[in-house]
Formats: structure tokens, sequence, C-alpha cells
């Protein structure tokens, strides 16, 4: 009985470990792109201040994947990235399944206090 015990412990170490060798190495996620004609998704009342605000759009940092890691770029005046800052230690895939959407989507910051704040809560 010890036997099979041990053997079945051993089995399955065996494949927990192959199992998650086989989930790293998957490609990454391809987000659905939504068609040029159709509706854009609504803006959050953040987006819609930095647009009337351009002091706050030029603190804005976008945090969005590059390569498999999360990348933190520096938003223009227009609202979009333009100056890429870092590339962080944080792997997408590795994330939980929402945090990588949000991130491969593109999530916007408004100080660096919540990028901090948000580079902090997803591991980095």
């Amino acid at each position: 009985m010890r036997k099979l015990c041990t053997c079945l412990f051993y089995g399955l170490c065996v494949f927990t470990i192959v199992f998650s060798l086989f989930w790293m190495a998957l490609p990454k996620l391809s987000l659905p792109v939504p068609d040029p004609g159709s509706e854009a998704p609504p803006s959050s009342a953040a987006d819609l201040a930095a647009q009337t605000m351009p002091e706050l759009a030029a603190q804005s940092y976008r945090l969005c994947d590059k390569g498999g890691r999360v990348a933190v770029y520096r938003c223009g005046t227009n609202g979009q990235p333009d100056v890429l800052v870092t590339v962080t230690g944080i792997y997408t895939n590795l994330l939980p399944e929402n945090d990588a959407v949000r991130i491969k989507r593109g999530v916007t910051v408004y100080s660096e206090r919540e990028l901090d704040l948000l580079l902090e809560d997803l591991g980095g």
C-alpha cells in the first residue's frame, strides 16, 4: 500500500511539472481586434479628463505587452504612448488571466504613484 501511495505521489509530481512547462510554453494570447467600422469602446472618465486637461495627459503612463513582458510608456500630450520608459521583468503570461488581458489591451495610469502601485500589484 505504501509503495502505491509513493508511486501516485511521484506520478502527480511529474504530471504537475509537465503541465506547468506546457502552460509556460504556450504562445501568447491573441486578442480579437475590433473592425474599424465597429463602434469604439466607451471612454472612461479618466480618458475624458485627460482629453480635456492636457497637463493631466502629460503625466500619464501606459502599460502594455512587449515581447511577453510588461512595458511602461510615457504618454504624450495626445494621450497616446510616446516614449518607452522601461520593460519590466514581469512576464505577461505568468499574470492572472484578467491582468494579462488588461495589459495586452493596454492600461493607462495618470500618475507615478498609480504606476508604482500597479507595478507592485503585478509583482514588480
